[in-house]
Formats: structure tokens, sequence, C-alpha cells
């Protein structure tokens, strides 16, 4: 089943997409000018495409994506000042 809704966080509003999969959910939490994926999703192709893009794996909803730690991002999320091992949490006012 795929969900789409609206959320806001810390006053910034985001849309949060979940879909349901055999093993475990696709999540990812989109700003205006980036977003944040699960470990389903590849961070090589989001650096190819330019995108402001961070990977927090081992997630299954918002609340786990929201504490789970930043283990990679794109140069662009990089040189924005995000770090491996930041909470995803702290990197939302970048997106």
């Amino acid at each position: 089943m795929l969900k789409v809704e609206n959320v806001e966080i810390e006053s910034k509003s985001f849309e949060f997409i979940h879909l349901e999969m055999p093993a475990a959910p696709i999540l990812i939490l989109k700003g205006k000018k980036g977003f944040v994926m699960c470990g389903y999703l590849n961070i090589d192709a989001a650096e190819k495409l330019g995108d402001f893009a961070v990977r927090a794996p081992g997630v299954r909803d918002l609340d786990t994506l929201l504490d789970a730690e930043v283990a990679q991002c794109t140069s662009i999320a990089s040189s924005a000042g995000v770090e491996t091992g930041m909470k995803v949490r702290e990197i939302l006012r970048f997106l």
C-alpha cells in the first residue's frame, strides 16, 4: 500500500511517502530543497542526478526515520553542512 501525506515537523512542511514492501517499507521524506531516503534507494543515482539527498537505512516509519543517523549523502548535501552520523532530525533545516 502506498501512503503519501503532508507532515509538519519543527515548523517546516514535508511530503512523507511510505510504500509497504514484503521485507521492509520504502520511505522518503521530501522537503523543498532535498530528501531523505531509506536504505532501499540508491545514493549514487541521486548523486548522478545532482539531487540534495540523504540516505538513512534501517528505518520502518517516520519516527524511526527522524531518529536515524545519516549513513550517506550527496556532495550537494555535504556542501550544505550535512555529515554522516548526524541524526535526520538535525538535518531537516537543510531540506
